[in-house]
């Protein structure tokens, strides 16, 4: 996507904003979304960090939000510039002067007394709150100037410098129109909120001889790498301060208690020096990185970090006491920019394929991150759906989003798209060759949820009424494809679809008992298909190879249209018409 096309998506994002709250102004629905993209995703807490009056209305000078993670020990202090032209360029003294807030919190108490004086009661409670945390507690304090405009290096590098007269940990980031298109992009993937600054210790064990970090850049590419070994507390802590979102990029989720997990817990408290050697280690890509030097101690901040290779290995070594262990880190620090045309995110799933070779790698895995599973992952989330895109184990799922929701698994709604659509004969070939070519665009091709949701639920209706049959396990596929042929056009859109959806999800017998009694009906049609057309002696096929025969709905089709079926034909026509009827007059809420 161009950047001019990010854009424009950004622009309508915020109007989008505005429209759910009425108060902002642009400044300020900028900042909630900057909030949301990469600090919180929790709207009330992006919602109450804003320092405007009346909800956003007008922010604070120099202070548009202030946003505490007591997760991450940082305090946030945010101003938003929304340019709705390009080329806007920020001035020298906007920037210097938000600059000088990372001064405040060390100045004698009539030193920050005009400031104080200038601003609302809330905002000045909340900037208090930042002096105490980051006084008393060592919290990080960080400030974060984000514009849609442009910001020369010669501003960035003098308000940084500013900054290195501060008595405690102050950073400054200038996040201007480039990093705000990517930060926008990754929103659009999934990975909201953005991981934060991260520091990784490099390990420097006095008994175990450290030749160090050996570093590589490419000048052709530009990329940056850098291999060395880290403590495991220290990669742990990773996953502490960042969460989930640390992995978003990796193909898998968490795969909880395995055989594999369970021996790297005992490597980890049985013989912690050992694990280097067993331990493949991790790989991190990150939009940059920096080598620092602070107490003797060598660190590497990472800006954008995803661990693609080694989730198993990072939230094992976090949930043991790790830290008389090392693992072998590779950062890779890959250049971004809007207009790459794709080749960031190409280049990223190659190392994903390449770096993951010891577990198999399926055609499913290599889609999870597609944008079209990350939108319907948020759009299914707002219906009250869990969107599972990744492998991950049950438990893993709910931990992401909680209990009250409904679990879908990617696997189980291409097939449900792919039995009601296509030759059901794929499906029976398996699920994992529906996420390959030509069939993935055709079952995913399109962001329209009336179009998934009504397809999956009549999908578990149909199997449910197969559940004590061993011949209809076979038969299910066809039944599908033919029941969404006579049943799809009345639920597949509008308060149809909405009704038929509550209906499944409520699990109201009374029309459910219909809905059942005119899928046994097909059923025994599917059956009796089978029979008819087996064939006989040495020759006559199982059901299970029969049902596994192309073009088999079309032929069902043929079948269900003849006269010596026209009985049962009539009868299975009469409970559809029920069916029919009893959606139409369901009644929903508004």
């Amino acid at each position: 996507m161009k950047s001019t096309d990010l854009l424009n998506e950004l622009k309508t994002e915020i109007d989008l904003i505005k429209k759910r709250h009425m108060t902002f102004k642009d400044d300020s629905a900028f900042v909630y979304w900057f909030l949301l993209a990469y600090l919180t995703d929790k709207e009330e807490s992006a919602k109450n960090a804003l320092t405007g009056k009346e909800g956003g209305k007008a922010g604070e000078k120099n202070i548009d939000a202030i946003f505490i993670d007591e997760r991450a020990q940082q305090c946030n202090i945010i101003q938003g510039k929304f340019h709705t032209r390009e080329g806007a360029a920020e001035k020298r003294n906007d920037v210097l002067s938000f600059c000088e807030l990372g001064l405040l919190p060390w100045k004698s108490k009539e030193g920050r007394g005009t400031f104080f004086k200038r601003i609302d009661p809330l905002a000045a409670s909340k900037f208090n709150d930042v002096i105490k945390l980051v006084k008393s507690t060592k919290y990080t304090l960080n400030l974060y100037y984000v514009t849609t405009g442009t910001c020369s290096d010669s501003i960035i590098d003098e308000a940084e410098q500013r900054l290195r007269d501060a008595e405690g940990n102050v950073d400054i980031f200038v996040i201007s129109h480039k990093k705000v298109l990517n930060i926008f992009k990754d929103y659009l993937e999934g990975i909201a909120p953005a991981v934060p600054l991260l520091k990784l210790k490099i390990s420097s064990e006095g008994s175990i001889q450290q030749a160090g970090i050996i570093q590589r850049f490419d000048p052709e590419t530009k990329i940056e790498s850098w291999v060395f070994s880290a403590n495991g507390e220290s990669v742990g802590d990773l996953f502490s301060k960042a969460g989930i979102r640390l992995f978003a990029k990796n193909i898998r989720g968490y795969l909880g208690s395995t055989d594999i997990n369970e021996s790297m817990s005992d490597t980890i408290n049985k013989e912690p020096h050992n694990l280097w050697y067993y331990n493949n280690g991790i790989t991190i890509v990150c939009n940059d990185a920096k080598r620092e030097s602070k107490e003797g101690q060598d660190i590497l901040k990472i800006d954008g970090a995803q661990v693609i290779n080694g989730q198993q290995t990072t939230r094992t070594l976090q949930s043991n006491d790790s830290s008389k262990t090392n693992v072998l880190v590779k950062i890779i620090k890959i250049p971004r920019s809007p207009d790459d045309d794709g080749d960031y995110d190409r280049l990223v799933n190659a190392i994903v394929r390449a770096t993951n070779w010891q577990n198999a790698i399926s055609p499913s895995d290599l889609t999870s991150n597609d944008y079209i599973q990350v939108y319907l992952e948020r759009e299914f989330r707002k219906r009250g759906y869990q969107y599972i895109r990744k492998k991950m184990s049950k438990s893993e799922a709910r931990s992401i989003f909680g209990q009250g929701y409904y679990q879908i698994d990617k696997l189980e709604l291409a097939q449900a798209i792919a039995a009601s659509l296509l030759d059901p004969a794929i499906v029976r070939s398996g699920r994992e060759g529906l996420f390959e070519d030509p069939y993935y665009k055709s079952i995913f091709s399109t962001k329209n949820i009336s179009f998934y949701l009504p397809k999956y639920w009549l999908m578990k209706q149909v199997r449910s009424v197969s559940r004590g049959y061993p011949e209809r396990a076979y038969a299910k596929w066809v039944v599908i494809n033919v029941a969404w042929g006579q049943l799809g056009s009345h639920i597949n859109n509008g308060t149809e679809e909405v009704k038929f959806r509550r209906i499944c999800e409520r699990k109201d017998q009374q029309i459910l008992r219909i809905l059942h009694q005119y899928l046994t009906l097909l059923y025994r049609s599917a059956i009796q298909f089978y029979r008819l057309n087996r064939g006989k002696g040495d020759q006559a096929k199982d059901i299970s190879t029969f049902f596994q025969l192309k073009k088999l709905h079309t032929q069902f089709q043929s079948y269900w249209n003849t006269d010596g079926n026209s009985q049962h034909r009539k009868r299975t026509n009469q409970k559809l018409t029920n069916v029919i009827e009893k959606i139409k007059k369901y009644e929903i809420e508004d």
